[in-house]
């Protein structure tokens, strides 16, 4: 899609604001960096769509990863990091964000975060392709809603942050590749400048492209896109995750069931009762994602149902209820005791592997435009996330750009007029119809099994699209939402159509294996 902006807007007219530093999204990645820049003195303006605890850091429950204990290392981290990466991995990104992760979990405790503990140790739990128990939990199964709980309440506190809930972010406000601003819509639907030296975008996934996910209703590609709008380079955008076991009942949202479940012995089983996970990999139910949620897909289809079954009754209801007491609670609300029965559960859309390039400050190719957390592609994850990465890779990217940024000299602000007249505000879609029919699409082509037919009818839709909204003036946060999707969907189209092989979380069934020709990054821009 070659529209540059949303919206008609004129900034000679409207409201403004000046600061440092704005920060937008309030995930793991955001908070940190809002904390971190305000800690350097630096004034910063943090922006949310939603409320501060909308982000999928807050749902966050299998933990976060560093290698703390005994039996670990730096380097084992690495190499666990690399291998589920499927030989895309940026081996230096790899090492900064494992070693200083490990410095940064300890900042995070003495900021107040308390992580589980066995007596005076913190406990460690395992999970899907790594060789160690270094997964950090706090309050069982809640570890990301503990952490947000800790960074909201200091950056409520601190003097030099604004925290602007319920605005939409619309664009970047870029001149001559000098990102100077942003315009948002405020909780009353009027448009807004904020003026700052330095914008950090951390808005988080894209979930919500498909039918089934374990993301908020905000994750709607929204940085990603208007990066993209604005010039910036998007990297690996094929690479999408889908978490294997989200609840499947019908009616019922998809509720992440943590992989950290399967960690404790948890075994898969499909709808006649036949653990099968043994078939696909040595690593069982413990093997890389993309491959456990394949399996599923598989198993899915032999028995003709909507769902595989987790069986959690080699845990034991004791150790259940302590180690997941989310889980089981949220689940006694849908009717189903785990600590008796099995969870019927499905793959649903959950991560993110590309987004926007950075460099390992967290710099994009715009000057003064940042971009962190799961927005951002820092070539960390590769073609595939290793389990509980994402926190870490958050948590590490949030502290490095205040490096970057306090040694980056920058002018004093100046106000600059931009503005768009060209968009059709008679124009009237059903932005809704719009929504369903890409979810629909990027369920069915795009999604966990692609091939190059069913990629090539995907493409056709957004071919379709861009006439049909070329012109078209958003007005509505819905709006401005559906349009950031469909332009991510083509771009994650696009991708698979050009990756003409399967590595990671891109699998193509009409070329089913791993090819040494495509052991390289996939660039798209304007």
């Amino acid at each position: 899609m070659s529209r540059r902006y949303l919206t008609n807007f004129d900034t000679s007219k409207l409201p403004c604001r000046n600061t440092s530093c704005l920060v937008v999204g309030g995930g793991i990645a955001g908070l940190m960096a809002a904390w971190n820049i305000s800690q350097a003195g630096q004034d910063v303006i943090l922006v949310v769509k939603g409320k501060l605890n909308d982000s999928n850091s807050n749902k966050a429950q299998g933990g976060i990863a560093a290698a703390v204990g005994a039996d670990d290392s730096a380097e084992l981290h690495v190499a666990d990091t690399l291998v589920a990466g499927a030989g895309l991995c940026d081996e230096e990104i790899v090492k900064i964000v494992v070693e200083e992760g490990q410095k940064e979990i300890k900042r995070l405790i003495k900021l107040g975060v308390e992580f589980d503990k066995n007596g005076n140790t913190l406990s460690l739990g395992r999970e899907g392709c790594h060789s160690r128990s270094r997964i950090l939990h706090a309050n069982g199964d809640s570890t990301g809603a503990q952490i947000v709980s800790v960074m909201v309440e200091l950056l409520k506190q601190a003097e030099n942050v604004t925290i602007l809930e319920e605005y939409f972010s619309i664009d970047l406000l870029v001149e001559e590749n000098v990102c100077q601003g942003m315009l948002v819509l405020n909780q009353y639907n009027n448009q807004e400048v904020i003026w700052a030296k330095a914008i950090v975008l951390s808005t988080g996934g894209l979930g919500q492209l498909y039918n089934n996910t374990t993301n908020p209703a905000g994750a709607t590609a929204d940085g990603i896109a208007m990066a993209y709008r604005a010039g910036a380079v998007v990297m690996d955008m094929e690479f999408v995750q889908f978490h294997p076991t989200a609840m499947a009942v019908d009616g019922l949202p998809n509720f992440l069931i943590s992989e950290a479940v399967r960690g404790e012995g948890a075994i898969l089983r499909n709808a006649e009762g036949e653990r099968f996970m043994t078939k696909y990999h040595s690593m069982a139910e413990l093997a890389p994602r993309d491959i456990v949620a394949r399996a599923i897909v598989n198993e899915m289809n032999k028995t003709k149902k909507k769902h595989v079954l987790l069986d959690l009754s080699t845990i034991g209801s004791e150790k259940i209820l302590q180690r997941f007491p989310m889980i089981n609670k949220t689940c006694l609300e849908y009717g189903i005791d785990i600590t008796k029965e099995a969870i019927p559960v499905a793959p649903a859309a959950h991560y993110m592997m590309g987004g926007v390039r950075t460099n390992q400050w967290g710099q994009t190719n715009i000057k003064r435009l940042y971009c962190i957390g799961e927005s951002a592609c820092t070539g960390l994850h590769g073609a595939n996330r290793l389990a509980s990465n994402s926190l870490l890779e958050g948590l590490v990217f949030g502290k490095k750009i205040v490096q970057k940024l306090l040694s980056t000299k920058t002018k004093e602000l100046t106000e600059h007029n931009f503005g768009s007249h060209e968009l059709n505000i008679k124009k009237k879609i059903n932005v809704q119809e719009n929504l369903a029919e890409l979810k629909s699409v990027m369920s069915t082509r795009v999604g966990i099994i692609r091939d190059i037919e069913a990629l090539n009818k995907g493409q056709k839709f957004f071919v379709s699209q861009n006439e049909i909204l070329k012109d078209f003036c958003c007005m509505t946060p819905l709006e401005m939402e559906t349009i950031n999707m469909i332009v991510v969907g083509e771009l994650i189209c696009r991708a698979a159509i050009m990756r003409a092989e399967s590595r990671g979380g891109h699998f193509r069934q009409d070329c089913p294996k791993q090819s040494p020709f495509w052991q390289h990054h996939i660039l798209q821009h304007k």
